[in-house]
C-alpha cells in the first residue's frame, strides 16, 4: 500500500479560492491545485477534523463552508453553517469535537459543538468585553490562546469544558508583539505573528514551559516576511503566510528557539493569502 502525501491549503482573499501545495519534500512545496473558487468571500482561518475542512468567509454571508476532503486535492463542498450568528469570522480552532471561531467586529469567539461533523450545533459564545478583536487561535491540551489584534495581547482561556472557557489570564505587550494575528505551537514554544504597527513583519517567540505565564524571548523574520498573518507548523517546518506579498515563508524550527529561513513561495499561485493548514496524511 503506498504512503498517503500531505497537502496544505492556503486561503486566498485575492482570488476568493483556497490553494493546494504538495509537502512531499515539507520544506519545498509544489502546487497540486486549488478549489473553492465561487463558494467564498474573502476565505480566512481553515479548521480540519478528520477528512473534513472548515473554511471561514469573513466577508459576504459571513459564515463557514464544509468540504469533504477525502479526495485531498479535490474537495467536495458538503454544507455551510454560522450565517447570522458571526460577524467578520477569521481564525478558527479545534479542540476535542469542539470548535472555536473569532468574531473579529464584535470581539467574541462563537463555540460550536461538531460532535456531527457535518452539522455543527452552535453552544454560545465567550469573550464579550475581555477581548479586543481576536484574530488568532491555539489549541495547547485544556488552554486556549486568543490574540487580540487590537491591543498587543494574547488572553488565555481554559477549556477543561471545552464549551464554557474560562479566562485566567492574559500576556503580552506593545515591546513585544503588534497586531497579532496568526499563533502556532511547537512543543514549549508559541510563535506570535506580528501584521503591523511597531514590530510588523516579525514573528514573536514565547517560552511557554509553563503554558500559563508565557516568557516573551525574541522576534525573527524582519527583511524576510511581509504582511504576517496565519501560521502553522508540521514535524520541523514552521510556514509563515505573507499577506502584503502574496507568499508563503518556510522556516526550519528543528531547534524552536532559533528558526532558520529556507525559502518562501508562490510561483505566481497566492493572492494575498490569509489562512493555512495541513491535512493530515
Amino acid at each position: 500500500m503506498g504512503v498517503r502525501r500531505r497537502f496544505l491549503y492556503i486561503s486566498n482573499i485575492g482570488t476568493n479560492d483556497v490553494k493546494i501545495y504538495n509537502i512531499g519534500i515539507a520544506s519545498s512545496p509544489t502546487r497540486a491545485g486549488s478549489f473553492a473558487q465561487g463558494d467564498l468571500s474573502t476565505p480566512a482561518g481553515l479548521a480540519i477534523i478528520g477528512n473534513i475542512l472548515y473554511v471561514a468567509n469573513a466577508g459576504g454571508n459571513q459564515n463557514i463552508i464544509i468540504y469533504d476532503i477525502t479526495r485531498r486535492t479535490a474537495p467536495k463542498r458538503v454544507g455551510e453553517f454560522g450565517q447570522g450568528d458571526l460577524s467578520n469570522p477569521n481564525a478558527l480552532a479545534i479542540a476535542g469535537r469542539t470548535l472555536y471561531v473569532t468574531n473579529l467586529v464584535d470581539s467574541t469567539v462563537e463555540i460550536y459543538d461538531i460532535s456531527n461533523p457535518l452539522s455543527p450545533a452552535r453552544v454560545g459564545q465567550f469573550g464579550a468585553g475581555e477581548l479586543n478583536r481576536p484574530d488568532g487561535l491555539a489549541v495547547l491540551g485544556n488552554l486556549l490562546y486568543v490574540a487580540n489584534s487590537g491591543d498587543a495581547s494574547v488572553e488565555i482561556y481554559n477549556i477543561s469544558n471545552r464549551q464554557a472557557p474560562v479566562r485566567i489570564g492574559q500576556f503580552g505587550n506593545a515591546n513585544e508583539i503588534s497586531n497579532p494575528i496568526g499563533l502556532a505551537i511547537k512543543g514549549n514554544v508559541l510563535y506570535v505573528a506580528n501584521f503591523q504597527l511597531n514590530l510588523a513583519n516579525t514573528v514573536s517567540i514565547y517560552n511557554i514551559e509553563n503554558p500559563t505565564a508565557p516568557i516573551f524571548l525574541k522576534r525573527f523574520g524582519e527583511g524576510i516576511l511581509s504582511g504576517p498573518c496565519e501560521l502553522t507548523v508540521f514535524a520541523d517546518i514552521l510556514y509563515v503566510v505573507n499577506l502584503n506579498s502574496s507568499s508563503v515563508a518556510v522556516f526550519d524550527i528543528t531547534d524552536p528557539l532559533a528558526p532558520s529561513f529556507i525559502q518562501s513561495f508562490n510561483s505566481g499561485n497566492l493572492n494575498a493569502p490569509f489562512g493555512i493548514i495541513v491535512a493530515p496524511a
